[in-house]
């Protein structure tokens, strides 16, 4: 704790703030750079307000967010930093809201966050050599804020979150009352504000960019690996000004192996006669836009175009569910039955809600899918990756994107034709 006698938070946050300076040395100077964040302080801050009022409605007195996803969309926050146990804990009443890090990595919070200073604690790497763990340093905090014998929201399946970590909080707070926060800021997620979508349509600028660079790259005899290498380059150096940021692994996979949608490219080289089905996505201030298309080497077969039509087809008929007020569930319902009557089915959802994205977490949100039984009604500013694949015993056809919601016609994040793509 810290030694002034005001202050019973955990000490930590010893590293200077971007906008200081030490003298007395010649290897260090003023930094005047200015924080480079996405989004507006207010935005962030109404983020956390809307989250606020759900937390307020499950009954909860504050919140420890964990998923680093989440922790970016209420703070900013952008560091590859989540590989430790890292937190923001949120009171659901008016004080202000605290991110717990890792003692190196706060000058990052301080870089990339609108936070105060005072709201961003670090915790040594005791923590994590010893019999310590992060969880008990967050435990202190609660502690230190009051919240030792309150109900606390908890990201149960989060995917920085371990069970040890469960455990310590449990033995550090054994009177406080914990609860799962049932993917709480990941519904708040959901809606996108006018400045998001901008961002989203950057992205999808640059998913049209990768895409088209892939297709321009494969030819008969290249390895994939090549083409995956000029595709990561096309998706993190964007175009026009636009950078992108880093991307989630691009699936790209080439004749009998398109019958399954995850794979990675291999050393493989292409050959003619043959499909390949790629599914990447433009990321720009970690929003994807995400993007499917078939590559033909060639002259596609009859069997294959039919494939495709039906592919083709079912979109044309899904798009005008997709517009507020209707349900998830009707989407793929119609999608369904245009396909089946031309003699191919899909037993799997055909989307979901889409957003931010991180290398190793990727970009699907976990909330809405465009699956058999999800009543979710759809709202305006919704933002969902429309996944049109079929994939079949040998072969496989995919055809995917990005669109907005509205009270219309959903709008596009691509401006790619529909068809395969025959070369």
């Amino acid at each position: 704790m810290c030694a002034a006698s005001h202050c019973q938070r955990p000490c930590g946050n010893d590293s200077p703030a971007p906008s200081s300076s030490r003298t007395g040395s010649p290897f260090l100077m003023t930094i005047t750079d200015t924080r480079q964040s996405a989004f507006p302080a207010a935005e962030y801050s109404e983020r956390v307000e809307r989250l606020r009022v759900r937390a307020s409605a499950k009954g909860f007195d504050v919140l420890v967010v964990t998923d680093p996803k989440n922790i970016f969309y209420l703070t900013g926050y952008d560091a590859y930093s989540y590989y430790v146990p890292q937190s923001m804990v949120v009171p659901v009443a008016s004080d202000a809201p605290v991110l717990v890090l890792r003692r190196q990595d706060v000058p990052a919070a301080l870089w990339t966050t609108h936070l105060d200073e005072d709201q961003i604690l670090g915790y040594g790497d005791e923590y994590l050599t010893g019999n310590l763990h992060p969880m008990e340093y967050v435990a202190e905090v609660l502690k230190s804020l009051g919240f030792g014998k309150a109900t606390i929201g908890i990201e149960f399946d989060g995917s920085s979150f371990s069970p040890r970590g469960m455990h310590v909080l449990e033995q550090a707070l054994a009177d406080a009352t914990f609860a799962d926060m049932n993917r709480l800021v990941e519904w708040v997620r959901c809606v996108k504000s006018e400045r998001e979508i901008q961002v989203m349509h950057e992205a999808g600028r640059i998913s049209d960019h990768a895409m088209e660079t892939a297709f321009d790259a494969i030819s008969l005899g290249i390895a994939e690996s090549q083409v995956a290498a000029r595709t990561y380059a096309a998706l993190v150096g964007g175009l026009h000004g636009i950078y992108g940021s880093a991307p989630w692994q691009p699936y790209m996979s080439s004749g009998q192996r398109t019958n399954t949608p995850h794979l990675r490219w291999s050393d493989e080289p292409y050959r003619m006669g043959r499909p390949t089905m790629i599914e990447l996505g433009g990321h720009r201030h970690n929003y994807a836009a995400g993007l499917s298309r078939t590559i033909f080497l060639g002259r596609p077969p009859a069997d294959y175009r039919s494939l495709e039509g039906a592919v083709v087809e079912g979109l044309h008929a899904a798009l005008p569910r997709l517009r507020a007020g209707n349900r998830a569930e009707d989407v793929e319902r119609v999608w369904r039955r245009t396909i089946e009557s031309r003699g191919f089915e899909k037993n799997y959802r055909i989307g979901y809600s889409i957003g931010i994205s991180f290398p190793d977490t990727g970009w699907v949100e976990r909330t809405i899918s465009l699956a058999p039984g999800d009543r979710t009604v759809l709202n305006p500013g919704m933002t969902i990756h429309l996944m049109l694949a079929v994939w079949l015993d040998r072969i496989g056809y995919s055809l995917s994107e990005t669109f907005v919601v509205g009270d219309g016609q959903p709008e596009r994040l691509s401006s790619l034709p529909w068809e395969l793509m025959v070369k």
